[in-house]
């Protein structure tokens, strides 16, 4: 069964390093900490993954442009890589969305308003979204509270005021949407554009209140359709490949297994 990862993260060495000292002050324990873009880029292929998506992120105005353009020469040099851009929401974000969709030819963009300080309902980014719709490509949001809402940015309901507004938009909920999963599933059994992945989902790396293997059985099984595998590789405080042998080991009919790892991602992203 080939298996596609749709939620990977890597960045030029610098920034890639200053991630995971910033890790390292938060507590975290790394398992990959230090490890160059090119040793990540190499693992998924080590856990038996064809394609994963690579997603980028920005915490300060006027370096989407050149991560963007970096991201770019990445996948040119493997083709395995699926690109998923970044915009701050500080730029001109719908120049930068066209440039990554259209010039660039990226899969999609990532919002991560945790790191970038700003709710998803801000008005800066309807440009964002706008585009997004205009080019009917999806966007990856880190949207749920987990594993800490230390903003005060990310929420449900920040997410439900988005899709109010534009229901027509595509979106990769990361993390289940933990800690608010249920509100999260609620809200997409009536938005069919919205799925979700299981990037970080251990133990290690979530809060203390971590859900049984029934639960995420339980969720995958309700919306079979909705659900993709990611690891987070590699900002996690346990393994990539305990989250992996986690999902595989919740004995999920052969469909629904199929769909998780690769089927849905196959028919969201186009790859």
């Amino acid at each position: 069964m080939s298996k596609i990862d749709v939620h990977i993260h890597a960045f030029p060495d610098k920034l890639m390093n200053a991630i995971y000292s910033w890790f390292r002050r938060e507590g975290w324990n790394v398992p990959y900490d230090g490890w160059s873009a090119d040793k990540i880029f190499d693992y998924p292929k080590q856990r038996g993954f064809d394609q994963f998506l690579v997603l980028l992120y920005v915490h300060k105005k006027g370096m989407a442009a050149e991560l963007n353009t970096w991201l770019y020469e990445q996948a040119k040099a493997r083709p395995e890589i699926v690109p998923i851009g970044c915009v701050h929401h500080e730029d001109d974000v719908a120049k930068e969305t066209e440039k990554c969709l259209g010039e660039l030819g990226f899969a999609g963009m990532k919002l991560h308003c945790q790191v970038q300080n700003v709710k998803m309902s801000d008005e800066r980014l309807y440009p964002f979204y706008e585009t997004l719709i205009k080019y009917n490509k999806p966007v990856i949001v880190h949207a749920g509270t987990a594993p800490s809402d230390h903003t005060g940015t990310v929420g449900v309901k920040y997410f439900a005021e988005v899709m109010e507004r534009y229901p027509n938009l595509r979106v990769q909920v990361a993390h289940l949407g933990m800690n608010e999963t249920e509100e999260f599933l609620r809200l997409a059994e009536e938005l069919p554009g919205v799925m979700f992945d299981t990037a970080a989902l251990e133990a290690k790396s979530m809060s203390a209140d971590f859900p049984p293997p029934e639960q995420f059985k339980e969720w995958i099984e309700r919306l079979p359709d909705r659900m993709m595998y990611g690891s987070d590789l590699p900002l996690l405080n346990g393994t990539a490949a305990e989250i992996q042998e986690h999902f595989e080991s919740l004995d999920l009919q052969p469909a629904v297994q199929e769909a998780l790892f690769a089927g849905n991602a196959k028919r969201f992203w186009g790859i």
